[in-house]
């Protein structure tokens, strides 16, 4: 996954081969497109809104291939309006941007903080680049709500990369909305509670039920005194945003966003334990990428000293074949799923 497939290393920049990607592209868009369903208009209206049939086993083998571009904002919206359906008692997508316009006008301990911060997301991105204006205006805006909304966590840096990656794909009032029931829904709020232990949580899951599969590798993490707070806490507080390209980082939050529930239809629940520590959500799709990242890193942490795994670990992964991690992560994510359906996981 760290390199370009063998067929394609003399192909990447010609035209025949660009052809070929968006004809291919084109033809999953209107797969995509098929599998949607209209729904009514929201009270405030503002376009089109597609719900889709999460139960429906070829939405989940498509996901797993990636979500069209084109498609993106509407299934990860569509994904956990899904979720919110499901779980009941979530406000609407209406009273959350009421609320976001509410929370304008409030005061935050965080404020300066957001600040100094927000220059320094992705400041590169041409949407990003001028102060106080465009993209970072609209990501501070969007970090102070959520700051004010949700106090138990208030603002910490890693949040940054999320509303940022999410203002690629919607304005500020959806990106609020989006922020909302990913906290509520896929275990963030937990992830960032004060003093982490949420996190140390999910990484002990991570290092008991999915690293330690790998006696050989495992072994060697613990000779070197190296566990998976070292690595892991940027994975997972970014949902990988600093830590591997964006298109991959993408494909990641895809499946993320439709499988990410405790209580998706079809998966055999987690633990009563992990559920609830949790608050519902299942992040078995972030186990199964990081164990798939240090899969790919395994030769060079085995066979390389204390300072070079822990250079490849808190590195920047140059995963160059989206497609090669997400196969590794989907066989990482089936084996646990079989494994928790014969209750040894």
């Amino acid at each position: 996954m760290l390199t370009l497939p063998a067929c394609l290393d003399n192909l990447a920049e010609e035209d025949a081969h660009e052809t070929f990607l968006r004809r291919r592209e084109i033809q999953r868009e209107e797969k995509w497109r098929r599998m949607a369903r209209l729904m009514p208009h929201g009270a405030r209206g503002g376009g089109m809104n597609f719900e889709f049939d999460v139960t429906d086993p070829k939405l989940v083998a498509r996901t797993w291939k990636g979500v069209p571009d084109k498609w993106r904002a509407t299934a990860w919206h569509a994904f956990l309006s899904a979720s919110a359906k499901r779980r009941g008692g979530c406000q609407t997508d209406e009273e959350l941007i009421e609320i976001f316009h509410e929370l304008q006008e409030e005061s935050s301990a965080d404020d300066v903080q957001i600040d100094v911060d927000v220059p320094r997301t992705i400041s590169m991105h041409i949407m990003f680049r001028r102060r106080y204006r465009g993209g970072q205006r609209l990501l501070f805006r969007v970090l102070h709500a959520i700051s004010v909304h949700f106090p138990s966590t208030g603002y910490v840096q890693g949040m940054a990369s999320l509303a940022a990656t999410l203002l690629c794909y919607y304005d500020e009032e959806h990106t609020f909305i989006m922020l909302v029931r990913m906290w509520e829904l896929r275990g963030l709020k937990v992830l960032y509670e004060h003093g982490f232990s949420g996190l140390m949580t999910t990484l002990k899951e991570f290092e008991t039920d999915w690293l330690a599969n790998d006696q050989d590798l495992k072994a060697k993490l613990d000779d070197f005194g190296i566990d998976a707070m070292t690595y892991g806490t940027k994975w997972y507080l970014t949902l990988f945003n600093l830590s591997m390209p964006f298109p991959a980082q993408l494909r990641v939050w895809d499946v993320f966003m439709l499988l990410g529930d405790a209580d998706f239809p079809g998966n055999p629940p987690p633990t009563r334990e992990s559920k609830s520590t949790f608050d519902g959500a299942d992040l078995s799709v972030l186990h199964a990428t990081s164990a798939a990242l240090v899969d790919a890193t395994k030769s060079l942490i085995v066979e390389g000293d204390f300072e070079n795994a822990m250079k490849v670990l808190t590195s920047w992964v140059p995963v160059r074949d989206e497609d090669m991690l997400m196969r590794v992560a989907k066989a990482e994510w089936k084996i646990h799923m079989k494994n928790r359906r014969h209750g040894s996981a």
